[in-house]
């Protein structure tokens, strides 16, 4: 396919910000890809944008006036022109146009996106019950997210499971919460005035429920987050955690045990600060389940390296580098050292729903990506399409 025309533009995000809309235009019609931001983000991801957005889309499109012509046939060559952004658009620009480039090329191909990138491998979401932390202008609980996924080996049985857990927990929060009104944080969690504590039980409550109607393998997780109240070597809740606001970084892996031991957390995520991945292997070492590395990997191979023995578990976050070819390489590289990989929505999101194809095409075992608000729902839809193609 050759690439008539390339444009960017402003659009709205899921959390109404500006990100930035790519339109490709080829002999088959207009193409279209957007990038999501994080609002807890990483120390060793890409900005999302460098400067100001108008300014940067406006340079953006005069690069982009440089690949009018260019022919493309197969992934390589999107990962070729991926190398000829200039450092200042990598972010939410190039992943933009890459996203675009991924469907222009598919449409021409005649094939799904994900058989770009690979076979069709069945993976299962992982959705937020509950939000907290920065995802809840850090009112209620400091864990940033509790999440829940239902095992097994076909998506919709999964997301039945995951869905009844988060309409269970809904009536229970009605029901025993009286400030709860059923607002949810920009990722479709539910937000409450719960603390830490209170918040893993009804949860685990609510799953406990679904597992005695259903006998499904639902699991719980968290994502702690750890960096966003990590001071001065400190982690500092808001809201007592078994009777401790302030903790060291021993007292912090003590803690994270006693969570895994008294709710039986399946996926713990980032519990301790990024910079600390020692912390995060002797966390490992007390439990079979998964410690997944997100603000401490950032989808950055070289990251993913030091973390080697220290994690088992890692998500991908095309926005953290912002680019495809990077993101395949943290992908291989995740396979050889034996790392599970979780694909992973940003709080902030557009409609579209790449991120599915590339957990499937890529041989990701879970989607990470809320059950509630439309965003989300997309890319979990998109899933279910995908098994049922």
């Amino acid at each position: 396919m050759k690439i008539k025309n390339a444009k960017a533009f402003k659009i709205l995000n899921s959390n109404s910000n500006f990100t930035v809309q790519v339109n490709i235009t080829s002999d088959a019609g207009v193409f279209k890809g957007s990038s999501p931001a994080g609002e807890s983000v990483s120390a060793f991801e890409v900005t999302p944008f460098k400067e100001g957005l108008d300014q940067e889309i406006s340079a953006f499109n005069d690069f982009l006036k440089k690949i009018e012509n260019r022919q493309l046939s197969g992934l390589d060559d999107i990962y070729a022109l991926e190398k000829e952004i200039p450092k200042e658009f990598v972010g939410g620009p190039s992943l933009s146009l890459s996203y675009a480039m991924v469907y222009a090329l598919s449409h021409e191909l005649n094939k799904e996106p994900y058989s770009l990138f690979g076979s069709k491998n069945t993976v299962l979401p992982i959705s937020k019950m509950l939000g907290g932390g920065m995802h809840a202008s850090n009112l209620g609980m400091d864990i940033q997210e509790i999440l829940a996924v239902t095992l097994g080996d076909d998506i919709k049985e999964s997301v039945d499971g995951t869905l009844s857990v988060y309409k269970q927990l809904k009536e229970l929060l009605k029901n025993s919460t009286y400030s709860f009104v059923g607002g949810v944080d920009p990722e479709g969690g539910f937000v409450t005035g719960l603390d830490n504590y209170e918040s893993l039980k009804m949860v685990k409550k609510a799953i406990e429920k679904v597992v005695e109607k259903t006998g499904k393998d639902i699991r719980l997780g968290i994502d702690m987050a750890a960096s966003t109240f990590f001071k001065d070597g400190v982690y500092v809740y808001k809201r007592p955690i078994y009777g401790k606001k302030e903790v060291s970084s021993g007292e912090q892996i003590d803690l994270i045990k006693k969570l895994i031991d008294e709710f039986d957390l399946y996926f713990i995520e980032d519990p301790v600060d990024e910079s600390l991945l020692e912390d995060y292997g002797k966390i490992l070492s007390l439990t079979d389940n998964l410690v997944v590395g997100d603000d401490a990997t950032a989808t950055v191979t070289e990251r993913l390296e030091k973390a080697k023995g220290k994690i088992n578990a890692a998500l991908i976050k095309p926005n953290q580098v912002g680019l495809l070819y990077k993101v395949k390489e943290f992908s291989d590289k995740a396979d050889k050292m034996g790392i599970i990989k979780v694909a992973s929505h940003r709080s902030e999101e557009t409609r579209t729903t790449l991120l599915s194809d590339l957990a499937v095409g890529l041989g990701a075992k879970y989607l990470k990506v809320g059950i509630n608000r439309g965003e989300r729902v997309d890319k979990i839809n998109r899933l279910l399409e995908i098994c049922q193609v």
